[in-house]
């Protein structure tokens, strides 16, 4: 899907070219507010595609948390034992056990909690100006190949000044 954008873009784009070869302002106006268009698209379905590697990356890391979690819930479980014993002997060591296991806590939240991915989907015209400029760009090169450069007027002044008399 991706490549098929892509492709209609290039032909779009050769198009505006052309219009704008021909002075065609209003063609080309319009297939550069449809190559906006297509770009737009092709950033979403970008940003949608990396979303969905995103998941998938995330649900990677999620079960292999889970076989990590799976051990370490005997160990909480056997911390939360030690703390109601160990408390009547040593208040020392409830507060350390509840560091331990506010620490184990904290571990397994940061692990499973992630940045938000954000897509910006806001097509502006500031991107058909955009499209315009580097399309009026490639056609003046096109042009500029086409054609043999202007010759400077440098050589024949200084020509014409020494024939004086």
């Amino acid at each position: 899907m991706l490549g098929k954008l892509r492709e209609r873009d290039a032909q779009l784009f050769q198009r505006v070219v052309t219009a704008m070869q021909q002075h065609d302002t209003s063609t080309s106006r319009v297939l550069s507010n449809e190559l906006a268009e297509i770009r737009k698209v092709t950033k979403m379905l970008g940003n949608a595609r990396m979303s969905l590697e995103q998941v998938q990356l995330r649900l990677t890391t999620i079960h292999d948390l889970g076989d990590a979690m799976v051990a370490i819930g005997p160990a909480m479980s056997t911390m939360k034992g030690l703390k109601s014993s160990l408390g009547r002997f040593m208040p020392e060591a409830d507060s350390e056990l509840n560091s331990m296991t506010q620490t184990l806590n904290g571990l397994m939240m940061d692990s499973l909690a992630g940045d938000s991915f954000s897509m910006e989907t806001g097509a502006s015209s500031e991107e058909t100006e955009r499209i315009l400029q580097e399309a009026s760009a490639v056609a003046e090169q096109q042009i500029g190949d086409k054609f043999p450069s202007v010759p400077t007027s440098t050589g024949l002044s200084s020509q014409s000044s020494t024939s004086t008399y």
